[in-house]
């Protein structure tokens, strides 16, 4: 046997190193394309196939195995669901079918399977015993058309108002507790279609077919006041029970609550030195909100546990036999308080001359 020409060389250690690194790299790198693909079964109406994929989310699952959607199908789970091994992602495909009812054709898509589902999808209870053709257990196809002849629609048309929103903007030159309405909301108009089903003279369910906004509504915008201000009337100003009850005049039963300027809606203290300048309020009185068709303005009462008051306000709530005694005295934490504990009680107020 003949000698090699050359003496045997061992393999260099710069050699060595790069090959033990391709032989980790490429099973990492298999194994890792492995790793990324993902087992998912997906349902298409009521058809199964299995997939490996390396899409992320339902979505990009279904555009990657050209699986179409349109209006009115129904995906499970959601589009946007991010997928994991073993997933399963059902689709039922929406058909479009045409259902006449007296001769007016309504056009629909319906997720179901019959007639029945059709019917249901449009309003009508096919339990009725409603003359259909093809039958309510007929299995549906793309574009059929479902007679139905004891049926048929009614286009109503409605007058609405639109409602308007109320924007609250802050006003630091009108005090705490005070509001002001810089532009007074207004409803808009609209004229709303119904499409109405008929079934043996009494109508079912309405479908909006359109809807036209005839003017838009206008926003109402309200200043509310952060201003604090100093009242030129000493808040320890407020009805008093130190002085007696009257010995005689008229006797009214009444519910009462209580209230304070700082209430949301009252105005603040400023409203409450108007009232008592305007009524000529004396030291030691109180104020009362009233229905002034019970009792009118500017009457002189005494009120068990509040003292004597002048009706010198009015409130949307208060109504018939009610009243609502103001606090205000010792400011507004105290004045709270003070209408907390008074609550809701019945009272026989004395009416002063």
């Amino acid at each position: 046997m003949s000698k090699p020409a050359f003496p045997a060389r061992l393999l260099k250690t710069h050699y060595i190193i790069p090959a033990l690194v391709a032989a980790l790299v490429v099973p990492l790198v298999v194994s890792g394309f492995v790793w990324a693909h993902k087992g998912v079964t997906v349902v298409v109406d009521g058809q199964t196939a299995y997939y490996k994929t390396q899409a992320d989310t339902v979505a990009s699952l279904l555009d990657e195995v050209d699986i179409d959607l349109a209006e009115g199908d129904i995906v499970s789970p959601s589009l946007d669901q991010r997928l994991v091994d073993a997933s399963t992602v059902v689709v039922r495909h929406a058909i479009p079918v045409n259902i006449d009812c007296g001769g007016d054709v309504m056009e629909l898509r319906v997720v179901g399977s019959t007639v029945a589902d059709a019917l249901v999808a449009a309003g009508l209870d096919p339990s009725l015993g409603l003359t259909v053709s093809p039958t309510v257990d007929t299995v549906l196809s793309p574009n059929m058309t479902i007679v139905a002849t004891d049926v048929f629609l009614r286009i109503v048309q409605e007058d609405v108002e639109l409602d308007f929103e109320t924007l609250v903007e802050n006003d630091p030159e009108l005090a705490v507790g005070s509001r002001r309405v810089i532009t007074e909301g207004k409803p808009g108009k609209a004229i709303r279609v119904y499409e109405v089903i008929v079934t043996g003279g009494e109508e079912g369910a309405r479908k909006l077919k359109e809807e036209i906004v005839v003017s838009e509504p206008v926003d109402e915008v309200i200043a509310s006041g952060t201003k604090r201000v100093v009242s030129n009337i000493p808040v320890s100003r407020g009805a008093t029970t130190s002085k007696p009850a009257p010995e005689g005049g008229d006797r009214l039963t009444v519910t009462s609550t209580a209230y304070t300027p700082w209430d949301e809606g009252c105005g603040g203290i400023s409203v409450i030195n108007s009232r008592i300048t305007r009524y000529k309020i004396p030291e030691g009185w109180g104020v009362v909100a009233v229905d002034p068709s019970v009792i009118p303005l500017g009457t002189k009462m005494y009120v068990p546990g509040y003292g004597y008051a002048v009706a010198a306000d009015t409130g949307g709530a208060i109504k018939g036999n009610r009243i609502d005694v103001c606090f205000w005295s010792g400011g507004e934490s105290a004045a709270h308080s003070k209408a907390i504990n008074w609550g809701r009680r019945t009272v026989s107020i004395t009416i002063v001359d």
